[in-house]
């Protein structure tokens, strides 16, 4: 056999295990990006959840302003409706009684 097939026992009384400083930076390096990346998702998932909750409160004042505007035309013709001479006149009559004033019955004073 040749001599560099030969197999010797290897001693390894002397051998000390040493951090490896550049596997540590590595380390490091991931986990200073896997970070950042998982910063960036998850302020991406709070603006897209901040943007959902401001369309439900946008649509849901879109629905009371609709509310409010029918109402205000509700009761601009209800303010119409009692503010007409003719009901005014008549629920005077039926109501209270009133008569129209004749044109002698008024007298108007004068200013000295």
């Amino acid at each position: 056999m040749p001599g560099y097939a030969i197999r010797r026992p290897v001693a390894n009384v002397y051998l000390v295990r040493q951090r490896d400083r550049r596997r540590l930076r590595e380390l490091l390096q991931v986990l200073g990006v896997t970070l950042a990346l998982g910063a960036c998702g998850v302020a991406y998932v709070w603006l897209h959840v901040e943007l959902v909750r401001s369309g439900y409160r946008v649509d849901g004042l879109e629905i009371e302003l609709r509310e409010a505007e029918r109402q205000k035309r509700l009761l601009l013709l209800d303010a119409e409706y009692l503010e007409r001479p003719e009901r005014i006149r008549r629920r005077a009559v039926e109501e209270l009684g009133m008569v129209p004033v004749e044109p002698g019955a008024v007298l108007f004073a004068e200013e000295p």
